[in-house]
């Protein structure tokens, strides 16, 4: 029968957006924002969609913060057309993951479902837990870009 039908991960997040960074369509919500070095409340159209995907990316730069004290900043880039977040800590190692068979950066931003953070008996401080964020990012984006150092 042909009513049922088997998506792959990435098909099923594009296919159900709203399920994993919320809904697509535009909103308006009343948000605080810096108007002319001010904090004002105003009325915001937005994505809530893209809202999370930079968000999600944005956690990430933060989580490297808390494991790496090496870092000093985080710089985030936004125009009409894309937006870029760096830091200047340690890279994510850049071998080939020893059980998983591909490279670790690859494994970070492109496969679904893996992290760091699956470990429940740790204390966590850091945002990321179930495996999807920066994926997401990749996914919804028409471009991603991931530069390491090594």
């Amino acid at each position: 029968m042909t009513e049922y039908v088997k998506l792959s991960h990435i098909d099923h997040v594009l296919k159900r957006p709203d399920m994993y960074a919320g809904s697509k369509d535009a909103a308006t919500r009343d948000e605080f924002v810096v108007e002319n070095k001010k904090l004002v409340k105003k009325s915001v159209n937005y994505s809530p969609a893209l809202f999370k995907i930079f968000d999600e990316i944005l956690v990430n730069a933060m989580d490297h913060s808390v494991r790496d004290d090496t870092m000093t900043k985080i710089i985030v880039r936004v125009d009409s057309a894309s937006f870029s977040i760096e830091n200047d800590g340690g890279s994510i190692p850049i071998e080939m993951h020893e059980t998983e068979n591909v490279w670790i950066p690859e494994l970070i931003f492109g496969h679904l479902l893996t992290s760091t953070n699956y470990d429940d008996s740790q204390e966590r401080i850091v945002g990321g837990r179930n495996g999807l964020g920066s994926k997401l990012t990749n996914i919804f984006s028409s471009k991603f870009i991931v530069e390491l150092c090594d």
